[in-house]
C-alpha cells in the first residue's frame, strides 16, 4: 500500500468508475481524467469525464476539496468547502448516512493507482460505485 500524501494526488489521473444498482443489474459506466491541483487549504480534485448510462452518453463531472489536516487522515469536502467525508490511512474507510441509507467509501492505494469502492445501502437500494485512478 502506498502512502497517500498530499503529493501522491497531486497531477492528473485516467479513472474509470462503475456504477452499479445490485437490485436491478443496471450499470453504468464513466471514462474520464481526475486533477488535482494545489489550493491554499490542500487540493483541488477536477473531474470531468463521458458517463454511458443505458445506451447513452452524457458528460459529467464533479469538484471536491481535498486537506491533510495530519495524523495520516484526509479529509474531502465538497466544492463549496461543506465537510462529505474523512479517513485515516491506517484504515482508509469512511461511513456516512442519508436518512436511512448507509453509505461505505473504501480506498486501496498502490504505487500509480488507487481505487474507491463505494457501497449504498438502505431503503434506497443496494448500489456500488467503484471508481480506479491511474497515472
Amino acid at each position: 500500500m502506498a502512502d497517500a500524501t498530499q503529493s501522491y494526488f497531486l497531477g492528473p489521473w485516467q479513472m474509470t468508475r462503475i456504477i452499479e444498482n445490485v437490485g436491478t443489474g443496471v450499470i453504468g459506466e464513466v471514462w474520464g481524467q481526475a486533477e488535482f491541483q494545489p489550493e491554499e487549504a490542500g487540493l483541488t480534485c477536477r473531474e470531468d469525464g463521458v458517463l454511458r448510462f443505458q445506451g447513452h452518453d452524457y458528460h459529467t463531472g464533479r469538484t471536491s476539496r481535498w486537506r491533510f489536516p495530519g495524523g495520516g487522515r484526509i479529509a474531502v469536502d465538497y466544492e463549496d468547502g461543506r465537510p462529505f467525508h474523512d479517513f485515516l490511512m491506517q484504515r482508509p474507510i469512511s461511513l456516512q448516512f442519508s436518512g436511512e441509507d448507509r453509505f461505505e467509501i473504501r480506498y486501496d492505494f498502490d504505487h500509480g493507482t488507487w481505487s474507491s469502492t463505494w457501497e449504498m445501502s438502505g431503503p434506497s437500494g443496494l448500489f456500488m460505485m467503484t471508481t480506479r485512478y491511474r497515472r
